[in-house]
């Protein structure tokens, strides 16, 4: 043992390189293959990993979202593909654009062209002080028309060819011409008829007084004047002044009156289209499907008064009702009433589906009672000019016989067409997107009505 230690000892480098031959594969063998696995496990990791991004948009759902009531979605599940993804990209756009130019002509139909303030200046803020009075003022003279000057409502009444049968006197003056005429063919001696003549001659003097509400008749589309107006219970109905108030007047007062006469625009609007032909031409009297507008009644609005607050100090959840009932509501939906009601008072929705309290966001409601001597026949194309005038539903009906004879003593000629009285319930529609420019500021806040920012883009 001591020769093999002592070779050892002498030959110390040829024994470790002899031990390093047989133990650095072994040990690399084994070194390599632990060191693969960790190698091995951090490659599938990886790979794993990117499987699960590639697998997550293997598939993807492109939709296009319906735009209109009834529509269905459009929806196709596929893998990612980019004409797919233009394709849905730019019929997305296209949808958009549609929706928008929707916004852009509802608001211009409901605001109409020419829909501009009374008085310029006076809403949605009046003034300071006396300046408020002194605004306010003059806009109720330019609705009563002070000074001889003639109402604002008068020219809407004149845009529809609308007007009042001869003054009596006027119709007495021209049959009294008539029966002198006769008595001049006579020889100045009526004594001298025989009973059957005189009868003939009673006859055409009916005939002549009757031939004067005609021929007034023919010169104008419908009966009609600023008349039909006044005359509402101040406690049923929004009142139209018919002259010009004294006492306290600030912005509220021109927010309701300013109000009141966009209505009647609209309500005038309607008739006025009633009252076309199919040349489109407006018709007279004898022809007119609207012969005479008896009155018309406003629903009321509940505008708050300055430095009322609500309960939220954000104004919302504690809105007042901008536009309630005229009074106990009951179920017959008439006389200015928007909305019905069930048992004990609560509020139930007309068809339309809306109610006091339905705080949209998008629009307020007024309510209006239109009472018409209308031909039965066209009574349904009627109805149907209050939706092509704005967005107005009709929401009640009431029909009546008419006297025809006790009209005609008053001089109101309706031709030969058979009539009916028709007290016509409506809703109408006001878009927050222009209406909240006119609109005080605590009234906005008591609505629910967003008020555009200073830099807002003008509204279409």
């Amino acid at each position: 043992m001591s020769g093999l230690g002592g070779w050892f000892k002498s030959n110390i480098l040829i024994v470790v390189f002899a031990v390093l031959i047989i133990a650095l594969p072994i040990g690399g063998y084994f070194g390599s293959s632990i060191w693969n696995k960790k190698i091995k496990a951090q490659a599938e990791e990886q790979l794993s990993s990117k499987k699960r991004q590639v697998d997550g948009v293997a598939s993807v759902t492109y939709t296009l979202p319906p735009i209109t009531a009834g529509e269905q979605p459009v929806e196709e599940r596929r893998s990612p593909n980019a004409a797919v993804t233009a394709f849905f990209e730019r019929q997305r756009a296209e949808r958009q654009a549609e929706i928008e130019e929707v916004v852009v002509q509802a608001v211009r139909f409901n605001k109409k062209e020419a829909r501009d303030l009374l008085l310029p200046g006076v809403l949605p803020v009046a003034g300071e002080g006396r300046d408020v009075k002194k605004k306010v003022t003059e806009l109720a003279e330019l609705i009563v028309g002070e000074d001889e000057l003639e109402s604002a409502y008068e020219p809407l009444f004149r845009e529809i060819n609308a007007g009042t049968p001869m003054a009596p006197e006027d119709v007495a003056r021209r049959v009294v011409d008539a029966y002198r005429a006769e008595v001049d063919r006579a020889g100045g001696d009526l004594g001298t008829l025989s009973a059957e003549e005189q009868e003939a001659l009673d006859e055409r003097m009916k005939g002549q007084r009757y031939g004067v509400y005609a021929r007034r008749a023919e010169e104008l589309s419908v009966y009609a004047s600023k008349d039909v107006l006044l005359g509402a219970d101040p406690t049923a109905y929004s009142e139209i002044p018919a002259e010009v108030p004294s006492g306290s007047l600030d912005e509220t007062d021109a927010l309701r009156w300013q109000m009141d006469y966009w209505l009647v625009e609209d309500l005038l609007r309607a008739v006025n289209l009633a009252n076309r032909g199919d040349d489109g031409l407006r018709t007279e009297i004898p022809r007119s499907p609207v012969k005479r507008i008896v009155s018309i009644r406003l629903g009321q609005m509940d505008i708050p008064e300055k430095g009322e607050e609500s309960d939220d100090a954000s104004g919302a959840g504690a809105q007042s009702d901008p536009f309630r009932p005229g009074r106990t509501p009951s179920r017959t939906i008439s006389r200015g009433q928007p909305f019905g009601g069930g048992p004990g008072g609560d509020p139930e929705a007309t068809h339309t589906g809306r109610t006091p309290d339905d705080k949209n966001g998008v629009f307020l409601v007024r309510s209006a009672t239109v009472t018409v001597i209308a031909s039965s026949a066209d009574l349904v194309g009627v109805l149907e000019s209050f939706g092509a005038a704005n967005f107005m539903t009709v929401t009640d009906v009431e029909l009546a016989e008419v006297d025809r004879w006790a009209d005609l003593t008053e001089g109101f000629y309706y031709g030969d067409e058979h009539v009916v009285r028709a007290e016509i319930t409506v809703e109408v529609a006001y878009l927050h997107f222009w209406l909240a420019d006119i609109l005080p500021d605590f009234v906005a806040t008591a609505w629910g009505v967003e008020k555009p920012s200073a830099d807002a883009d003008a509204a279409p």
